[in-house]
């Protein structure tokens, strides 16, 4: 039996099924969904910035959730072009450190090869204003 799913819808299935996951705040549950050596681009200038892979990209998640108390993510649109590339519009919501509730909008480029996140690059709206949620400034 073969699968009447585009490549694309996979990938665009599979990346509804990671937003799924952070929303229920599993995170542990993420490697079903992600390469054991994925790659995490975090933004220069946001909380936890930098590039890890694999458990090192596990850790620095683990450190952003509660950093900024990440609590649920609403997901607008998921847009999949080619046989890789998945594009996540979402509204993050939380509660931070200092009780204040927030909510930001995030763009998230996927890369997906073989049925598994290789790789993954957030675009926060407003970084400074994340840095302050953060309780970094």
């Amino acid at each position: 039996m073969t699968s009447d799913l585009s490549v694309a819808d996979r990938n665009r299935e599979i990346v509804r099924k990671v937003y799924e996951v952070a929303d229920s705040g599993a995170l542990g549950e993420l490697g079903t969904y992600l390469s054991d050596s994925y790659t995490l681009v975090r933004p220069a200038g946001g909380p936890v910035p930098g590039q890890w892979n694999g458990s090192d990209a596990d850790a620095a998640l683990g450190r952003l959730f509660p950093m900024v108390g990440t609590r649920s993510v609403t997901v607008r649109e998921i847009v999949a072009d080619g046989p890789n590339r998945v594009i996540g519009l979402v509204d993050a919501h939380g509660v931070n450190p200092a009780g204040e509730s927030w909510t930001m909008p995030v763009a998230e480029l996927f890369w997906v090869e073989g049925g598994k996140v290789t790789e993954i690059r957030p675009y926060y709206w407003d970084l400074v204003e994340f840095r302050r949620i953060a309780g970094m400034d």
